[in-house]
């Protein structure tokens, strides 16, 4: 089953012998070790951390997930702010530095930081992630940026080929140039595309223009929304217009662009929770919320060198879907992520 390669690759990497598949225990298990060496990593080599976790003792405070409580949050005002003294690597380790202007705010951009290793671990998500979708016998349209190395759409790229799937890194389209679609629904025409990936507001005005144009479901079969809020109209737009499947994908910069994948039951998404610890928080008190009800997403990166972020309040809103999903994972269910406007955030975060 689909949901089962997520598991495979969750069990490989947190250390199940080969064919064992990993449950809830297992996966928490990891998480708790990889949270307590984040944490003393962190303290050790961030002056940011260092200061901001001065009062926490892994070993001795963090006995369980559900002590998470005990660790402050970092926030995106943070990230502006402390720039390099959350660098917990020499500067001549990072390979990728990404800025991100902040929408709304006049204060300096957010700049986030990856080595080799860090990049290598989203480029085996996608690996792993994409075979969901697609496999040897698929082309597949990265709509999304490619041109610089580490870019989201180069990491995709890279990690399509590791299946065996050949992709054409196009890049972006715009969201009002006819001309470009046009050229894009030829492309899909002549070179057979099966597979799409790309932003849900450019894939549903091509499906659009591409089912009045006669690029049907006979060449697009699957389709990977990523980068923004998928609305429901945009989803049933795509599957209505090119009869096909469509899959989302959850994912932020400070995530490492990977961050949950959708299975063939296509109902949530699992996150890679070998790389990354999620919360669900109330916006104003702060306080953990049971699952099956929205709250603010957090999470935690467990494996990265760069640049940690621990307890990260990104924005989006989420919940956990409480039953199991069809597919047979252990792995956790993310609901869709709503629209990030709807988080009323508590003051000064």
């Amino acid at each position: 089953m689909a949901g089962t390669v997520l598991d495979a690759w969750n069990a490989r990497k947190i250390g199940l012998p080969e064919g064992a598949l990993p449950r809830r225990e297992d996966i928490e298990r990891h998480q708790l070790a990889m949270l307590r060496h984040t944490l003393q990593m962190a303290k050790e080599n961030s002056p940011f951390y260092a200061k901001r976790l001065a009062g926490i003792d892994a070993a001795r405070d963090i006995a369980s997930l559900e002590d998470m409580r005990k660790i402050p949050f970092t926030t995106e005002s943070d990230l502006r702010e402390s720039g390099l003294s959350m660098l917990c690597v020499p500067q001549s380790e990072v390979s990728r530095i990404v800025t991100l202007q902040t929408s709304g705010s006049a204060g300096n951009p957010k700049r986030i930081y990856f080595t080799e290793e860090d990049q290598e671990l989203t480029i085996d998500f996608f690996h792993f992630g994409m075979r969901v979708m697609v496999d040897e016998s698929d082309l597949a349209l990265i709509l999304l940026p490619c041109e610089r190395p580490g870019s989201v759409g180069d990491l995709l790229r890279r990690g399509l080929a590791r299946g065996g799937t050949d992709a054409i890194p196009y890049g972006p389209v715009s969201r009002s140039d006819a001309a470009l679609d046009e050229a894009v629904l030829a492309l899909i025409r002549e070179r057979r595309v099966s597979a799409l990936i790309g932003g849900p507001v450019e894939i549903a005005r091509l499906a659009r223009s591409g089912a009045a144009n006669g690029v049907s479901g006979t060449s697009v079969r699957s389709v990977l929304l990523s980068t923004e809020y998928v609305s429901d109209e945009n989803r049933r737009t795509i599957e209505k217009c090119w009869n096909c499947k469509v899959f989302e994908h959850y994912g932020t910069t400070e995530s490492g662009l990977g961050g949950a994948m959708a299975c063939h039951v296509r109902e949530g998404y699992h996150p890679r929770e070998a790389d990354l610890l999620f919360e669900i928080i109330d916006p104003e008190s702060g306080r953990a919320l049971p699952d099956g009800v929205w709250g603010e997403v957090v999470f935690t990166t467990l494996t990265r060198r760069a640049m940690p972020f621990i307890r990260y309040r990104i924005g989006d809103v989420g919940r956990w879907l409480p039953a199991p999903c069809g597919c047979g994972s252990a792995l956790k269910r993310l609901d869709r992520i709503g629209d990030r406007a709807a988080v009323k955030r508590r003051p000064g975060a």
